[in-house]
């Protein structure tokens, strides 16, 4: 049956009220709960301990004379498990031990005399609370503060664009506890960049079509444009917050624009508001380390990865292969060179156009991240030209890449005014074998010429495999024999 004296109003504190005496601990139970406070209650020492170690409380009320285990011995125990929990000791008896001692001796926030009435335990229970609150405040952003600096340097990790936007989100929401989120991110270049950016709970980046999310959760999962997702009174406020780079609170809601400087990258949409000062500080500094790592990324990008297919450059693609060789050659593992080309490509471009000629390549680009791991290297190594770095590659390995390279190629045909075009590919596969050299021979450091001559002949190898796929037919793959180390000089 439902209290009569229960309230509406809910504090969102939790007491542990501690007393031998059933009567008493009835009655403060239910003074405590008409003023919104979820109470638990205990009889003795023992319980009470056993409940702290299970369930969070704000403050503990405890009374001080218990049969088997007195409220300071309680208290000497909560201390080796739990130094932060305020504590108010109750007393009948206030006289028999000084109050200031006590408070200094257990380290307890009050003494209360139960003689004094019900307006001073209320007392009490009111300075407890506000010191547990502070005490709470104070120990989340030293936890939010070492979060920060734990996610830090995974943050600055090289890694794909949209991996690092779907990481931070997580940490946001995580760090905050947002259920629907998304993060959306201005484009480089975007004419929308200093003006216009969107969030509620998702990472949305501005791209030359408008507002995209990258990374979301909730009910926003799914969702591609922000436009989409918000009200126009809810755009208006992402706007001001990217033109004034400041946090916005709105109707349960929070807007966190990415800035780096006075450049302005994207906005964290949380569909709660971040009421604490402290939590908006935290809130603030982790966006700031996202909005570098965000820039750091792009950059990376920009230098890097072929605008078009989304794979490497030819530069850096040559660069990563002496890294390779290098490695095998000290690991003495095998190194595997896949070179494709893109069947009838001049054909494509010349009845279909050079855009469909474009979506071509792109499509070609997502089957080979499609079908490799993150450890290989992809590169764009001419017009229609790929190739692939495949290091520790098996034999079985080497296959099922390939396969999987042409099943997407059948499975996703190039649309055009002509119909759907089939792609198809060729591809050379190298290989070098494990060198075997006697360690003593072996000279520190190896000379890059070396490398650059081993990466010659491996580079040969699968072109020569590519040119025999191209006159078999095409759409098939070539393996050329495996090259050897050749001798140190």
């Amino acid at each position: 049956m439902p209290r009569k004296y229960k309230t509406d109003r809910i504090s969102g504190y939790t007491i542990l009220l501690v007393d031998d005496d059933a009567e008493y601990l009835e009655a403060t139970r239910r003074l405590l709960e008409r003023e919104g406070h979820q109470v638990v209650t205990a009889r003795t020492g023992p319980t009470a301990l056993e409940l702290l170690r299970q369930q969070p409380a704000d403050l503990l009320l405890l009374d001080y004379y218990m049969p088997g285990m007195t409220g300071e011995q309680v208290v000497t125990q909560l201390r080796q498990f739990n130094p932060y929990l305020q504590v108010i000791l109750q007393t009948g008896y206030a006289s028999e031990q000084p109050p200031r001692e006590m408070l200094q001796r257990l380290d307890i926030q009050g003494y209360y005399d139960k003689s004094e009435g019900p307006e001073k335990l209320l007392l009490w229970t009111d300075v407890g609370l506000k010191a547990a609150f502070t005490i709470q405040l104070l120990n989340k952003s030293r936890q939010g503060l070492r979060y920060i600096l734990d996610v830090t340097p995974d943050l600055h990790r090289i890694q794909p664009l949209d991996d690092l936007l779907q990481g931070i989100l997580l940490q946001v929401t995580g760090l905050l506890g947002a259920a629907n989120s998304f993060l959306a991110i201005v484009p480089e270049g975007s004419a929308l960049r200093s003006a216009y950016v969107v969030t509620e709970s998702f990472l949305a980046i501005l791209e030359e079509t408008g507002l995209v999310i990258h990374a979301s959760t909730g009910r926003f999962v799914g969702r591609q444009k922000v436009d989409d997702c918000l009200e126009p009174e809810q755009l208006l406020w992402i706007q001001e917050s990217v033109q004034g780079g400041a946090v916005q609170l709105r109707d349960h809601s929070t807007i966190v624009p990415l800035r780096v400087g006075e450049l302005t990258l994207g906005v964290i949409y949380l569909d709660r508001q971040v009421v604490h000062d402290n939590d908006r500080e935290l809130l603030n500094v982790f966006a700031n380390q996202a909005a570098v790592a965000i820039q750091n990324v792009q950059l990376y990008e920009m230098a890097t990865l072929d605008p078009l297919t989304g794979v490497s450059t030819r530069r850096f693609f040559e660069q990563w292969l002496a890294r390779e060789l290098r490695t095998a050659f000290r690991s003495q593992q095998v190194l595997a060179l896949l070179i494709l080309d893109l069947d009838k490509m001049k054909q494509i471009n010349d009845t279909a156009g050079h855009l469909v000629g474009d979506q071509a390549l792109i499509t070609l680009g997502k089957a080979l991240r499609a079908a490799t791991r993150s450890s290989d290297v992809i590169g764009r190594y001419g017009g229609d030209e790929f190739a692939i770095i495949l290091p520790q590659a098996r034999a079985n390995g080497i296959e099922g890449v390939t396969r999987r390279i042409l099943d997407f190629l059948k499975h996703n045909p190039v649309p055009s005014s002509n119909g759907p075009i089939l792609l198809q590919v060729s591809i050379g596969v190298g290989m070098l074998e494990p060198q075997r050299f006697d360690p003593a021979t072996i000279p520190h450091p190896i000379l890059p010429g070396y490398l650059d001559a081993m990466a010659r002949l491996l580079i040969q190898s699968a072109d020569e495999a590519l040119y025999r796929a191209k006159h078999a037919g095409g759409n098939r793959t070539c393996q050329a024999i495996a090259v050897q180390w050749q001798p140190l000089q």
